[in-house]
Order: C-alpha cells, then structure tokens, then sequence
C-alpha cells in the first residue's frame, strides 16, 4: 500500500510540472492537430501565425534517439512520438534512453498532424531523469 501511495505522489510530482511546460505544445496540437475541428486551411494559417519559429519547452519520453534528433512523446495516446526535435549539439542525443524523461526546448519548424509528428529544431535537452 505504501509503494502505491509513493508510486502516486512521484507520478503527481512528475506530472504537474510537465503539463505546465506542455502547455503551449497542447494549445498548438489542439489548434492545429489531427483532432482540430478548424479547416485544414485555418489549421495552417493558425499554425504560420502562432507556432511556426516558436521558442517551446516539452517534458516527456524518449521514444527515439539518433542521428543528433531526439522524439519525444508528450500525450500518453500516441503510439510514436509527438514532437521530433534537432539538437543544437547533436552529441546530446547520444546517451538518452528510450523511455528516459526529457526536458527539451526547440524552436518549431514543422507542422505535424494525423501521422506526422510535429518537429523542432536548435533543440537543448534541459533536464533528463533516468530511465524507468
């Protein structure tokens, strides 16, 4: 009982702060993604005026690491990754983890949607906690 209450309050703590830096990337994948009810037209005029070039910090789950870029899932839903970011320095990536939680700013470059994530670019890992 005690492991389910400490298991509990760790995820809280993890959590909260993590849906405070997402978001900015929740109200651009809300506005813009898959499940917008807005036209596709609107969707990436939304997108140009708002996002694109945008400084953005994520807090998530590596789901790939390689080549320099690191994807990060940010919904639970999302089988992949949500956000698939460059590196400013691309030895960053080299020693994360699939699974590892990741703090990641970035600059927005790439409008995603339905299959494809959205991308970022200048990436600087914040904040990265172990592996589960």
């Amino acid at each position: 009982m005690l492991k389910i209450i400490v298991a509990t309050a760790l995820t809280v703590a993890l959590t909260v702060p993590a849906a405070a830096q997402n978001a900015d990337f929740l109200s651009m994948v809300n506005e813009t993604g898959c499940s917008s009810k807005f036209s596709d037209d609107k969707k990436a005029d939304i997108y140009a005026s708002r996002y694109k070039g945008k400084t953005m910090t994520v807090t998530g789950e590596v789901s790939t690491s390689k080549d320099g870029s690191v994807g990060v899932k940010v919904l639970r839903a999302t089988l992949t990754h949500d956000v698939d970011v460059k590196l400013r320095n691309s030895r960053d990536a080299y020693d994360l983890e699939k699974g590892q939680r990741v703090t990641v700013t970035f600059n927005v470059s790439y409008h995603g949607g339905c299959f494809l994530s959205y991308s970022g670019e200048n990436g600087v890992i914040g904040n990265a906690s172990a592996s589960r």
